[in-house]
């Protein structure tokens, strides 16, 4: 029976497989965006830039750690429809706990998301400043209450997957009975974390982390919707200028919104659903692990797309032009002076 399940839990077939390859090599392949896209956020020294370039820098590096996390610390592996994941990455390696990936996966999902959160705050809160109406005082003190929700059930839920490190020790005698439920020899590698979904200790952390979803996506959606109707009020107060550059840091806001729930949100509860619902996915799910990993990249033209085209341009115009000054996509407006 050793020989056998050992044999079962090499996984060499995937060797072969060309998706969970690319899954593999996903941070070099998706680095030189990373890169350019810091260089280019360095490179701009004008002041709108340089009012956001911690908060953009820090989001890179943490998506980029969470690249790394997935695809070559944990890199899991999916088994529908057994509820969890096996680990073939670099902790597979050290005798640890199977629900730490679990853990550390969930706490950098979040911290994505507090990045994405406090941008969007950042540019409610400017335009709210620059306005000379009081007419969105009261429903910017109201979604800032909701940022405020938004980071109590981000703490929550950071807090609430914790107990699931304790299933580790539970393991042996559930994977018997998981073993004689699925028929699968599969559940009984040391590798694999199986965990019961009727255990308070996943469905807490799951019930919860849909809470801070649905909240997260109503706060951003009211705020950026306030963020446009003011722009609208203001276009006749404030310079042609700044009305672009608060126009397109909207923008960059609805971009990154749209990115992280196809890429992140999407595929994320997807899987977490296969605790609850026996779902059909091809190639262990590598398609979806293969999402999240391009979330960082693809977040990252926001900032390579109009900083190559601002290059371009420089090299095109004459001495006199004033096309360096044009506006990029993702200026932001905190230094703007309203005219």
């Amino acid at each position: 029976m050793e020989g056998d399940l050992a044999s079962i839990c090499s996984l060499k077939y995937l060797e072969h497989s060309k998706m969970f390859l690319l899954f593999r090599l996903s941070p070099i392949i998706t680095f030189p965006f990373y890169l350019l896209a810091t260089f280019l956020i360095l490179r701009n020294k004008s002041k709108i830039v340089q009012a956001v370039r911690k908060q953009f820098l820090k989001q890179i590096v943490i998506n980029f750690i969470f690249v790394i996390l997935l695809a070559v610390i944990v890199c899991p592996i999916l088994e529908p429809p057994i509820p969890g994941y096996y680990m073939t990455g670099l902790l597979a390696i050290f005798e640890m706990n199977v629900a730490l990936p679990l853990v550390l996966m969930t706490h950098v999902v979040l911290l994505v998301a507090l990045s994405i959160l406090q941008l969007v705050k950042h540019q409610l809160i400017t335009l709210s400043d620059l306005r000379f109406t009081k007419k969105f005082d009261l429903i910017v003190k109201i979604i800032r209450k909701m940022y405020q929700c938004c980071y109590l059930l981000m703490v929550i839920v950071a807090i609430s997957i914790l107990p699931a490190l304790t299933i580790h020790f539970e393991l042996n005698e559930f994977r018997e009975q998981a073993f004689l439920y699925y028929k699968n020899p599969f559940v009984m590698c040391k590798d694999m974390f199986i965990a019961d979904h009727r255990n308070w200790k996943i469905y807490t952390p799951y019930f919860c982390s849909i809470t801070f979803g649905v909240v997260c996506s109503i706060t951003g959606i009211t705020s950026v919707i306030t963020c446009l109707l003011m722009i609208y009020e203001s276009r006749k107060m404030v310079s042609r200028e700044t009305l672009i550059m608060q126009r397109n840091f909207t923008g960059v806001l609805i971009y990154q919104a749209l990115v992280y729930i196809t890429f992140i949100i999407v595929p994320v509860g997807v899987i977490s659903t296969l605790f609850y619902a026996d779902i059909h996915i091809q190639d262990n799910g590598i398609a979806f692990l293969l999402m999240i990993c391009c979330q960082g990249a693809i977040n990252n033209l926001m900032h390579i797309v109009p900083g190559i085209h601002k290059l371009f341009c420089r090299k095109k115009q004459k001495p006199t032009s004033r096309c360096g000054k044009d506006i990029a996509m993702w200026s932001s407006t905190p230094s703007v002076v309203v005219t």
